[in-house]
Protein backbone atom coordinates (compact mmCIF):
# COMPACT_ATOMS: atom_id res chain seq x y z
CA UNK A 1 0.00 0.00 0.00
CA UNK A 2 2.81 2.43 0.92
CA UNK A 3 5.95 2.79 -1.15
CA UNK A 4 9.20 3.89 0.55
CA UNK A 5 10.78 6.69 -1.43
CA UNK A 6 13.90 8.79 -0.81
CA UNK A 7 11.90 11.73 0.55
CA UNK A 8 9.29 9.77 2.57
CA UNK A 9 6.23 7.60 2.08
CA UNK A 10 3.75 7.91 -0.74
CA UNK A 11 0.51 6.07 -1.35
CA UNK A 12 0.62 3.50 -4.12
CA UNK A 13 -2.41 3.22 -6.38
CA UNK A 14 -4.64 0.22 -5.60
CA UNK A 15 -4.34 -2.86 -7.78
CA UNK A 16 -7.83 -3.23 -9.20
CA UNK A 17 -8.74 -6.05 -11.54
CA UNK A 18 -11.96 -6.60 -13.45
CA UNK A 19 -13.07 -10.22 -13.38
CA UNK A 20 -13.01 -11.81 -16.83
CA UNK A 21 -16.03 -13.97 -15.97
CA UNK A 22 -18.47 -11.67 -14.14
CA UNK A 23 -16.97 -8.19 -14.80
CA UNK A 24 -16.83 -7.42 -11.06
CA UNK A 25 -14.04 -5.00 -10.10
CA UNK A 26 -11.93 -6.13 -7.14
CA UNK A 27 -9.15 -4.38 -5.26
CA UNK A 28 -6.41 -6.98 -4.78
CA UNK A 29 -4.82 -4.91 -2.01
CA UNK A 30 -7.95 -5.35 0.12
CA UNK A 31 -8.37 -9.01 -0.75
CA UNK A 32 -6.97 -11.67 1.56
CA UNK A 33 -8.24 -15.05 0.31
CA UNK A 34 -6.59 -18.40 1.07
CA UNK A 35 -3.52 -19.28 -1.04
CA UNK A 36 -5.21 -21.45 -3.69
CA UNK A 37 -7.92 -18.86 -4.33
CA UNK A 38 -5.34 -16.08 -4.68
CA UNK A 39 -3.34 -18.23 -7.10
CA UNK A 40 -6.46 -18.77 -9.27
CA UNK A 41 -7.24 -15.03 -9.12
CA UNK A 42 -3.78 -14.10 -10.39
CA UNK A 43 -3.55 -16.86 -12.99
CA UNK A 44 -7.04 -16.47 -14.50
CA UNK A 45 -7.66 -12.75 -13.81
CA UNK A 46 -10.88 -13.41 -11.90
CA UNK A 47 -12.47 -12.06 -8.71
CA UNK A 48 -12.30 -13.91 -5.39
CA UNK A 49 -15.91 -15.12 -5.73
CA UNK A 50 -15.30 -16.70 -9.16
CA UNK A 51 -11.97 -18.12 -7.96
CA UNK A 52 -13.79 -19.69 -4.99
CA UNK A 53 -16.21 -21.51 -7.32
CA UNK A 54 -13.43 -22.50 -9.72
CA UNK A 55 -11.65 -24.08 -6.75
CA UNK A 56 -14.85 -25.95 -5.76
CA UNK A 57 -15.05 -27.35 -9.30
CA UNK A 58 -11.37 -28.35 -9.38
CA UNK A 59 -11.31 -29.69 -5.81
CA UNK A 60 -14.82 -30.77 -4.74
CA UNK A 61 -15.36 -31.14 -1.01
CA UNK A 62 -15.98 -34.61 0.39
CA UNK A 63 -19.71 -34.88 1.03
CA UNK A 64 -20.70 -32.01 -1.25
CA UNK A 65 -24.25 -31.78 -2.55
CA UNK A 66 -25.77 -29.19 -4.85
CA UNK A 67 -29.43 -28.54 -4.09
CA UNK A 68 -31.35 -25.80 -5.86
CA UNK A 69 -28.10 -24.28 -7.17
CA UNK A 70 -26.77 -23.97 -3.60
CA UNK A 71 -23.56 -25.76 -2.59
CA UNK A 72 -23.60 -27.69 0.69
CA UNK A 73 -21.07 -29.82 2.53
CA UNK A 74 -23.01 -32.63 4.20
CA UNK A 75 -21.38 -34.46 7.09
CA UNK A 76 -22.70 -37.59 8.81
CA UNK A 77 -25.32 -37.27 11.52
CA UNK A 78 -23.75 -36.27 14.86
CA UNK A 79 -25.43 -38.10 17.77
CA UNK A 80 -23.33 -36.85 20.68
CA UNK A 81 -21.68 -34.92 22.25
CA UNK A 82 -23.82 -31.82 22.14
CA UNK A 83 -20.76 -29.57 22.43
CA UNK A 84 -19.68 -30.38 18.85
CA UNK A 85 -20.04 -27.40 16.52
CA UNK A 86 -22.49 -28.40 13.81
CA UNK A 87 -23.46 -26.68 10.60
CA UNK A 88 -26.91 -25.06 10.38
CA UNK A 89 -27.06 -25.04 14.19
CA UNK A 90 -27.58 -28.81 14.26
CA UNK A 91 -30.97 -28.68 12.52
CA UNK A 92 -31.92 -32.03 10.95
CA UNK A 93 -32.05 -32.19 7.16
CA UNK A 94 -33.32 -35.01 4.98
CA UNK A 95 -31.81 -35.37 1.53
CA UNK A 96 -32.38 -37.65 -1.45
CA UNK A 97 -29.58 -37.83 -3.99
CA UNK A 98 -30.66 -38.25 -7.60
CA UNK A 99 -29.24 -41.80 -7.50
CA UNK A 100 -31.83 -42.60 -4.80
CA UNK A 101 -29.47 -42.53 -1.80
CA UNK A 102 -31.08 -41.10 1.34
CA UNK A 103 -29.14 -38.92 3.79
CA UNK A 104 -30.10 -37.70 7.25
CA UNK A 105 -27.75 -35.08 8.68
CA UNK A 106 -27.64 -32.48 11.41
CA UNK A 107 -24.27 -31.16 10.28
CA UNK A 108 -24.69 -29.31 6.97
CA UNK A 109 -22.57 -26.35 5.95
CA UNK A 110 -23.95 -23.98 3.31
CA UNK A 111 -21.20 -22.63 1.06
CA UNK A 112 -23.32 -20.25 -0.99
CA UNK A 113 -25.42 -19.94 -4.10
CA UNK A 114 -23.60 -20.99 -7.25
CA UNK A 115 -23.33 -18.14 -9.78
CA UNK A 116 -25.21 -18.69 -13.04
CA UNK A 117 -22.02 -19.09 -15.10
CA UNK A 118 -20.84 -22.07 -12.97
CA UNK A 119 -24.11 -24.03 -12.79
CA UNK A 120 -23.31 -26.30 -15.74
CA UNK A 121 -20.13 -27.46 -13.99
CA UNK A 122 -21.92 -27.76 -10.63
CA UNK A 123 -25.38 -29.18 -11.45
CA UNK A 124 -27.92 -30.17 -8.82
CA UNK A 125 -27.21 -33.56 -7.25
CA UNK A 126 -30.04 -33.90 -4.72
CA UNK A 127 -33.26 -32.55 -3.18
CA UNK A 128 -34.27 -31.78 0.36
CA UNK A 129 -37.10 -33.93 1.68
CA UNK A 130 -39.64 -33.46 4.43
CA UNK A 131 -39.42 -35.81 7.41
CA UNK A 132 -42.59 -37.58 6.23
CA UNK A 133 -41.21 -38.20 2.72
CA UNK A 134 -37.83 -39.29 4.11
CA UNK A 135 -39.55 -41.75 6.46
CA UNK A 136 -41.72 -43.15 3.63
CA UNK A 137 -38.69 -43.68 1.41
CA UNK A 138 -36.47 -45.13 4.12
CA UNK A 139 -39.17 -47.60 5.24
CA UNK A 140 -40.13 -48.69 1.71
CA UNK A 141 -37.78 -47.90 -1.18
CA UNK A 142 -39.53 -49.88 -3.95
CA UNK A 143 -39.81 -48.57 -7.51
CA UNK A 144 -43.38 -48.50 -8.81
CA UNK A 145 -44.22 -50.34 -12.03
CA UNK A 146 -47.92 -49.28 -12.21
CA UNK A 147 -47.89 -47.87 -15.73
CA UNK A 148 -51.67 -47.43 -15.69
CA UNK A 149 -51.70 -45.17 -12.62
CA UNK A 150 -52.78 -41.63 -13.38
CA UNK A 151 -50.38 -40.26 -10.75
CA UNK A 152 -47.34 -41.99 -12.25
CA UNK A 153 -45.70 -38.92 -13.82
CA UNK A 154 -45.97 -37.03 -10.54
CA UNK A 155 -44.77 -39.89 -8.33
CA UNK A 156 -41.16 -40.06 -7.14
CA UNK A 157 -41.34 -43.86 -7.03
CA UNK A 158 -42.51 -44.42 -10.62
CA UNK A 159 -40.05 -46.20 -12.89
CA UNK A 160 -40.27 -44.41 -16.25
CA UNK A 161 -38.45 -47.26 -18.00
CA UNK A 162 -41.78 -49.17 -17.88
CA UNK A 163 -42.94 -47.03 -20.79
CA UNK A 164 -40.20 -47.58 -23.33
CA UNK A 165 -42.88 -48.21 -25.97
CA UNK A 166 -44.84 -45.07 -25.07
CA UNK A 167 -47.56 -44.21 -22.56
CA UNK A 168 -49.91 -47.01 -21.47
CA UNK A 169 -52.88 -44.66 -21.21
CA UNK A 170 -53.73 -40.98 -21.45
CA UNK A 171 -54.23 -39.01 -18.24
CA UNK A 172 -57.33 -36.78 -18.38
CA UNK A 173 -56.59 -33.05 -18.47
CA UNK A 174 -58.93 -32.40 -15.52
CA UNK A 175 -57.30 -35.05 -13.29
CA UNK A 176 -56.17 -33.84 -9.84
CA UNK A 177 -52.78 -35.12 -8.69
CA UNK A 178 -53.11 -37.55 -5.79
CA UNK A 179 -56.67 -38.71 -6.54
CA UNK A 180 -55.49 -42.31 -7.06
CA UNK A 181 -55.01 -42.45 -3.25
CA UNK A 182 -52.04 -44.81 -3.60
CA UNK A 183 -50.41 -45.35 -0.17
CA UNK A 184 -46.95 -45.38 -1.80
CA UNK A 185 -47.46 -42.12 -3.72
CA UNK A 186 -44.81 -39.44 -3.14
CA UNK A 187 -45.50 -36.23 -5.03
CA UNK A 188 -42.42 -35.02 -6.94
CA UNK A 189 -43.67 -31.45 -6.49
CA UNK A 190 -43.15 -31.79 -2.72
CA UNK A 191 -39.38 -32.10 -3.12
CA UNK A 192 -37.69 -28.96 -1.89
CA UNK A 193 -35.05 -27.36 -4.11
CA UNK A 194 -33.39 -25.67 -1.12
CA UNK A 195 -34.03 -24.68 2.48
Amino acid sequence: MFIQQKRGLSVSPPTIITCELCNTPENLDECNPPGEILRIMNKRNVCSNCAFWMDKIAHPDIGNEVIGSHYYIVYPFVKRPNNVIKGSEGKEFYIRRFDGTLIKSNNIWHQGEIPEHFRKQLPDTANFLSLITYTKLSNDSHKCQAKGCWDRYNCLRYNLSCERDGPFNKIPANYTIGDEKCPSFININELKPNT
